[in-house]
């Protein structure tokens, strides 16, 4: 059917650094801050040298089991096969952030550095950093959770390395973390929303997760994105199509009509919602929607005009 015609606007992969996992001694050094303190109850899981960036994962995971009604895809085990790479000696952030879909978990990158970091923990969501505990000549990587924060002793709070909640002062966690270009990760279930990101990127992160199968857990993120944002189309657009795709064509076309409510002359809406009617045979409907449809991009009319003509086509046979 005509759903290959569905048009995303926001069809964006996560943008990935391909930095490679190890671990090694820290170097601890004295700072200042002022922010306020955060400690979350992350449960442990060590390390384990090259195996970091699974154990991260696990981590994040078993939180959020143990806070709501989240239940993991994999097990640690996994985990471990879908992120350590032998001949590289660690793990890839690209691998990282699929063994993350993978196990059921949205993957938002952090933007914003340290405020957007103090803002996620603020949040109670832990985040998992990059750590560069080498030289920028001489890199030693290592993934870890930040898991608080302590003012009084200008810490930050990480399940670092054989022992849970450890703390790092503040200069020695930006100092390793600068030198990984500041970049980490906010896993969270699909009904949870990073609070540091603008509704763009949330989308872009949704739909990486919805392009791994994960359709009906993306259903779930969509739909909390659209309690944050109910006025934004792009968001409806993505949950409609993601209703599409699982054939729940009522939800899909109450949907689309929602978009067209707001944006009448919507004409990505207005296709989908013509090619939904055609698929359950309401081709009066769906010719009426199309007719009055039209679009100055030409790409987006050609895909009006096809769908125009299939509509055409199938009420000619109905007549014969």
């Amino acid at each position: 059917m005509a759903l290959t015609r569905t048009f995303f606007v926001y069809l964006l992969a996560l943008g990935t650094l391909f930095f490679i996992s190890a671990c090694a001694p820290k170097n601890p050094l004295p700072e200042v801050s002022n922010t306020a303190s955060s400690k979350l109850f992350v449960p442990f899981v060590a390390p384990r040298s090259e195996l970091c960036a699974s154990s991260s994962i696990e981590m994040l995971a078993l939180y959020w089991q143990s806070k709501n009604s989240f239940t993991p895809a994999l097990d640690l085990h996994e985990l471990d096969a879908r992120t350590l790479i032998p001949a590289k000696g660690g793990t890839l952030q690209i691998e990282l952030s699929a063994a993350a879909r993978a196990d059921g978990l949205v993957v938002y990158p952090l933007q914003g550095g340290f405020e957007a970091l103090i803002a996620e923990l603020s949040a109670d969501h832990p985040v998992v950093a990059l750590l560069n505990r080498g030289f920028s000549w001489y890199p030693l990587w290592h993934y870890a959770p930040i898991v608080g924060y302590e003012t009084q002793t200008q810490q930050i709070m990480t399940h670092y390395a054989d022992t849970p909640d450890e703390m790092l002062s503040l200069h020695t966690f930006l100092s390793m973390w600068e030198r990984a270009d500041r970049w980490g990760v906010i896993l969270l279930p699909p009904y949870e929303l990073p609070v540091s990101l603008a509704k763009e990127q949330v989308l872009r992160s949704i739909y990486d997760f919805e392009s791994t199968g994960k359709r009906e857990e993306a259903i779930v993120s969509y739909k909390t994105a659209h309690l944050r944002w109910p006025y934004d189309t792009n968001i409806l657009f993505a949950l409609a199509n993601a209703y599409y795709k699982t054939q729940r064509l009522d939800e899909a076309e109450k949907t689309y009509r929602l978009i067209l409510a707001l944006d009448a002359k919507n004409p990505l809406a207005s296709n989908n919602l013509a090619d939904l009617l055609t698929s359950q045979s309401r081709l009066a409907e769906a010719l009426e929607i199309i007719e009055k449809t039209s679009s100055d991009d030409i790409n987006i009319q050609k895909i009006l005009n096809a769908t125009r003509k299939e509509i055409l086509f199938l009420l000619g046979l109905r007549k014969q």
